[in-house]
């Protein structure tokens, strides 16, 4: 597979394994790194010269890649990672300051931004991997926000490698869910955040980050929480009142420190994850007549 001019990174039938969090994965035909936006958008404009399938790939987290792997193009975002203040303004509640975030860049890099100018609002993010940009796509967060509440716009670039600025509201955010066009790539997001006292910042960072390490199994290899909360009820719950704590196909096993968890062993195939959730979804829905819904993306091919 050649790409014509690119300047960035270009592995050939890279195992995604060594991509994702959950270290499971087959191999993408190729793993192209471009090295900025002029980059990426001649490889998107090649990208469609040549119908090829492309996906964009953030830390690999919230994300399971079949044993076959992926034919096509996996885009890493990684060189695309600057986050910058654009401005600052006074309104009603304080003072705030607009950020620019790229894709790339982590939301711990972010947080860690936030926290050394003594801006406040992305707190919730404290313990979340991933990128700005797979964020954006899911709308992450917890139970103290999530990303929708701090984005004024966000700019994706098309397939013909044109930007293309999203208002707010253009996004369509929901539950875990955003409106990006298929194949587009998010470039960056405007971020907006109120200035705060940094160590009532700190303060809130340490206590969601020490609540998270008490519940969630971080010691093991994991995509995140596996299924969508269901409306009004925790998923986790469900999954744990239906006595499958533990419950383990292949060396995939349903967490035994949180139930909405499927860790990885050491070994694990990515088709003893599906067959796992599979199992879960039939169980709770025979108990508790609760469909769940995956809030991981599972691409590739068997």
């Amino acid at each position: 597979m050649n790409f014509k001019n690119l300047q960035g990174e270009i592995k050939l039938n890279e195992p995604l394994a060594a991509h994702t969090s959950f270290r499971i994965g087959g191999p993408a035909d190729a793993l192209v790194s471009p090295a900025d936006r002029e980059d990426l958008a001649a490889l998107l404009r090649e990208v469609r010269a040549k119908k090829l399938d492309a996906v964009v790939l953030g830390s690999g987290c919230n994300l399971l890649v079949r044993d076959g792997g992926f034919r096509g193009v996996v885009i890493s975002l990684r060189n695309l990672d600057a986050i910058s203040i654009t401005r600052e303004y006074r309104s009603i509640g304080g003072a705030y300051a607009v950020l620019v975030a790229e894709a790339g860049a982590t939301l711990a890099q972010l947080l860690s931004f936030a926290l050394e100018k003594g801006l406040t609002g992305m707190e919730f993010a404290a313990g979340i991997p991933g990128t700005v940009g797979g964020a954006i796509c899911m709308n992450a967060g917890t139970a103290q926000g999530d990303m929708s509440d701090v984005i004024d716009s966000v700019t994706l670039m098309s397939p013909a490698g044109e930007s293309v600025l999203r208002q707010r509201d253009e996004m369509a955010f929901g539950y875990r869910t955003a409106s990006v066009p298929a194949g587009h790539a998010i470039l960056d997001a405007k971020v907006i955040l109120r200035f705060d006292d940094k160590d009532r910042i700190r303060s809130r960072v340490r206590e969601i980050i020490e609540k998270r390490k008490a519940r969630q199994p971080l010691g093991l290899p994991n995509a995140g929480s596996v299924f969508k909360n269901p409306q009004d009820e925790a998923a986790g719950r469900l999954i744990e009142s239906a006595g499958l704590k533990g419950l383990t196909v292949g060396r995939a096993q349903v967490s035994e420190k949180h139930a909405n968890f499927i860790v990885n062993l050491g070994g694990a195939t990515a088709a003893d994850v599906i067959k796992l959730m599979e199992t879960v979804k039939a169980r709770v829905l025979e108990m508790h007549k609760v469909r769940l819904e995956p809030e991981i993306r599972i691409i590739g091919e068997d």
